[in-house]
């Protein structure tokens, strides 16, 4: 019985410690710490400087805190160990003058006199970013270019006017990006005059001027799949299929994310060298402006054997012939494929073979992956093909792919 009162003494008192998790103890004096000593500008960058200071010698000395306000009003705390002798100064616009507030903190959560420091970080990499901003009339709506030396986190915001007159605005899409090179396709809009303004924002809300701009978009629609059918038509291209269950159908009935056996298309290993060669027929001529692949879901994102590095091409007539690529043979240039592009996938995470994060799951095989077709390749065609060179897998010799979508503009 003494035994059982002992252990519910002893859970009562773990549970009256365990109330609540602050860091540090409880406050034993009302002694502040020594401040910091030599506290000076060590480097410059977008936004922020890095600090140099000297921790004094309080043996209950707990953290260090910078607070000062951004450009945008916000207020900012930063903490640094006892173990840290440098801080980074982050979140400004402007390359202005500003003030930055230091304090030690003890374990008693005591605070020291403060030392303050003026510094000038340089302008955010948002303002360089913009300035170096492309606008181009593109299938469906616009496309934008950009460059991001620093590779920061940034969103670059399009919106438009709600009416054609109004100073009212409404959202069109967010781009999120780190990439030293990046660019965005805005699309889905007629082939009329459109509105477009363009503003970048970095993670501490601060924001750049607008870039805004008539444009008027290249007409284009989607596809229609109804038409898409199985076709061989050059001998030199056998047809490849993993399995019943992966018929080239299965690219464009609508159906991808669904699993790891998911609805696709996949060719046999061992039966064709890579580069693996795939054709089919569209049902009606287009000259194409875009186009999207779902990759295979799961643990094969960026993976297995979802294209990496392809080659398109394209014909009027069911007559090319693969055999006549290279011939400058002026009476076989009607049999010939006509080469519509070279295509690299990006991931956009950057991160190593079998490793992804959220965006590369939902770029690859929720939302797809958007290929656009080089204008000075651009020509009418009704019959695709596809080589795919290497796979994310390396140079294995078979394909997956859950979907394929194509935009274009429809030719009579």
């Amino acid at each position: 019985m003494k035994k059982i009162y002992f252990l519910l003494a002893f859970a009562l008192l773990f549970l009256v410690n365990c109330k609540e998790d602050t860091p540090g103890q409880y406050p034993v004096d009302g002694t502040p710490p020594s401040p910091l000593k030599n506290v000076q500008v060590i480097g410059r960058f977008g936004g922020g400087v890095t600090l140099k200071y000297d921790i004094p010698d309080d043996q209950d000395l707990l953290y260090v805190v910078a607070r000062y306000t951004l450009d945008t009003g916000t207020p900012m705390e930063i903490k640094a160990s006892m173990y840290e002798t440098r801080m980074d100064i982050v979140g400004y616009s402007l390359e202005a003058e500003h003030e930055v507030e230091l304090k030690t903190v003890d374990r008693s959560r005591n605070e020291s006199q403060p030392v303050t420091i003026k510094i000038q970080p340089k302008e955010s990499s948002i303002h360089s970013i913009f300035r170096s901003l492309e606008i181009f009339p593109d299938f469906g709506g616009i496309f934008i270019r950009w460059e991001n030396e620093e590779r920061s986190d940034i969103t670059v915001m399009v919106s438009k006017p709600i009416t054609e007159t109004s100073d009212l605005t409404e959202p069109v899409v967010n781009f999120y990006s780190n990439a030293a090179l990046g660019s965005g396709n805005v699309r889905g809009f007629a082939a009329d005059s459109q509105m477009f303004i363009i503003r970048i924002q970095d993670r501490w809300g601060n924001l750049t001027g607008d870039k805004a701009g008539k444009y008027l978009p290249k007409y284009e629609e989607e596809c229609n799949k109804a038409l898409f059918k199985r076709w061989n038509g050059d001998p030199d291209i056998p047809y490849n299929q993993y399995s019943g269950s992966w018929p080239i159908e299965n690219l464009w009935d609508n159906v991808w994310n669904n699993g790891a056996s998911a609805n696709g298309f996949h060719t046999r290993s061992g039966a064709i060298p890579m580069p693996n060669k795939i054709t089919f027929d569209l049902g009606a001529t287009y000259t194409l402006s875009r186009f999207k692949i779902m990759h295979r879901p799961t643990t094969y994102v960026f993976n297995h054997g979802n294209p990496k590095h392809f080659k398109l091409y394209g014909s009027l007539t069911p007559y090319a012939r693969m055999a006549y690529d290279d011939s400058d043979d002026p009476a076989v240039q009607d049999l010939k494929w006509q080469f519509i592009g070279e295509f690299d996938t990006t991931k956009p995470s950057g991160l190593p073979l079998g490793e992804n994060s959220d965006e590369d799951i939902q770029v690859s095989s929720v939302d797809g992956i958007d290929y656009t077709c080089p204008a000075e390749y651009s020509q009418p065609l009704r019959y695709l093909r596809m080589d795919v060179q290497e796979i994310w897998a390396g140079q294995a010799d078979f394909i997956h792919m859950m979907e394929m979508s194509l935009w274009g503009e429809p030719q009579k």
